[in-house]
């Protein structure tokens, strides 16, 4: 693959937060071709090594132990830096910990790709993919998640993206944009 946008991040990963449906993979997998960064998905790789959809994982051993997941991951990649380090498309609620905000911020750059509720109500994103959005009302869960993590992710995000209305080309462009300077201060 000959990547069109390369960028020096000394080692260090390119890592998207925010809520479900924001868009973390589908930017994660953009910046991922433009700069020839492997694409790490959490989600995908947990579901792989346990052998289980998330969805399965929260209703059989419930979400303190997915949440315990993806500790164990982020300590992995902080302990075993990836070569060539990773685009990391991260899990929704991966803020919720005080441990992962942490090792988010000093595994490399985060940005969060803020989306409001109501947009990511047009996107029709899939409630049956979505345990959190198994309710009688996704529309006001996901306002209730918005409004509990949005402090979370803004602790934790490097840099923030408001990507309501913003085309996916242009949220990739974004992102490399700013890791790019980003890394350039390190």
């Amino acid at each position: 693959m000959n990547p069109s946008h390369p960028i020096e991040t000394h080692g260090r990963p390119i890592i998207l937060i925010g809520l479900m449906g924001c868009g973390k993979t589908t930017i994660g997998k953009l910046v991922s071709k433009r700069t020839g960064m492997p694409l790490l998905d959490m989600d995908a790789l947990i579901e792989e090594q346990v052998g289980k959809k998330i969805s399965q994982i929260f209703a059989e051993q419930g979400e303190a132990h997915f949440r315990a997941l993806e500790t164990a991951l982020l300590r992995y990649l902080a302990e075993h830096p990836q070569t060539p380090p990773p685009v990391i498309s991260t899990g929704g609620g991966v803020v919720l910990r005080p441990e992962n905000r942490e090792l988010l911020r000093s595994l490399g750059f985060v940005v969060w790709l803020n989306v409001s509720p109501r947009s990511l109500m047009h996107r029709k994103i899939r409630a049956a993919n979505r345990p959190l959005l198994q309710t009688e009302d996704p529309a006001d869960t996901l306002h209730r998640l918005w409004e509990e993590r949005g402090p979370l992710y803004r602790e934790t995000a490097h840099r923030i993206l408001n990507t309501s209305r913003t085309e996916v080309g242009e949220v990739c462009r974004r992102v490399c944009n700013l890791a790019e300077r980003f890394f350039a201060h390190q």
